[in-house]
């Protein structure tokens, strides 16, 4: 079950993010894997860990999973404030995940950091999750 739960609770997130106006509106993608050549801001997938949480009665499972929040100005508020846009969209939130019982989504921590590339300094936003899924039945 933790394989595939991973991937359709991404999917799910992906979905989510995805549908939001105000997100939309204030980045030029969402992506699993940005492309070489994506516009900032922008918003990626990032690592996921999953672990056993079976009950006596059902499989269970927990997933922990990173949005990352890019932006190349020159302070941390834009990624700062699209960081809340996405906690937003996630904060407690219990998207449909086909087959299985998904409890809600909760902020486990979050952290702004500052990187240099060849195009300068870029600031990445790390929004790390959990959520805890059971398989129906």
């Amino acid at each position: 079950m933790t394989a595939l739960i991973s991937h359709k609770l991404q999917e799910a997130v992906f979905a989510l993010l995805s549908a939001d106006t105000t997100l939309g509106l204030k980045v030029t993608g969402i992506y699993d894997q940005p492309p070489q050549n994506a516009q900032y801001p922008y918003v990626s997938m990032g690592d996921t860990a999953i672990q056993t949480a079976d009950l006596k009665d059902r499989a269970g499972t927990r997933v922990s999973f990173d949005i990352a929040v890019w932006s190349n100005e020159p302070s941390q508020m834009e990624t700062k404030e699209l960081m809340a846009d996405v906690d937003a969209v996630l904060h407690q939130s219990s998207p449909q995940v086909s087959g299985f019982d998904l409890l809600n989504i909760r902020l486990l921590s979050a952290n702004v950091v500052r990187q240099y590339s060849d195009i300068g300094g870029l600031y990445r936003g790390r929004l790390n999750y959990s959520a805890l899924v059971y398989g129906l039945g």
